[in-house]
């Protein structure tokens, strides 16, 4: 029915709103095209599989999940190659917040405590505070 509407809507529109609305379209399209597909850490206990994660402002933050999405049970554990950190995602959380991280490090899935957790999904973020903190 809402096609039906917005054909009718763009056939009587006056030549400049349709112009507009064709617009509105197009940059839609293109933005959800320009979004990546969340990334992923696989489970590499030697850290022979590891990606970069780029933290560049007006992101702040890195937040990691354990993926197959929703997933409180067990741990997981991420380590920071350049920074020599570990990461854990905490049993009874899906997620964690690493605030300020090294700008430009390599990160690798290194333990976990349940093996369904085959994965590790991350995205650099703008930190709103309030979320899990990674231990």
């Amino acid at each position: 029915m809402s096609r039906i509407t917005t054909t009718f809507t763009l056939q009587t529109a006056p030549r400049g709103k349709k112009i507009a609305a064709r617009l509105l379209i197009a940059i839609s399209s293109i933005i959800a095209t320009a979004i990546p597909a969340a990334a992923q850490l696989v489970f590499s206990s030697d850290c022979r599989n590891h990606q970069p994660i780029a933290v560049a402002p007006p992101q702040n933050a890195i937040l990691f999940t354990k993926q197959p999405v929703p997933h409180p049970n067990g741990t997981a554990s991420i380590f920071a190659i350049n920074g020599l950190d570990t990461y854990v995602i905490p049993a009874g959380a899906n997620s964690c917040v690493v605030a300020a991280p090294h700008a430009n490090d390599n990160y690798c899935f290194i333990a976990r405590n349940d093996n369904t957790i085959d994965g590790v999904g991350f995205a650099p973020i703008q930190n709103p505070g309030g979320l899990t903190a990674c231990q």
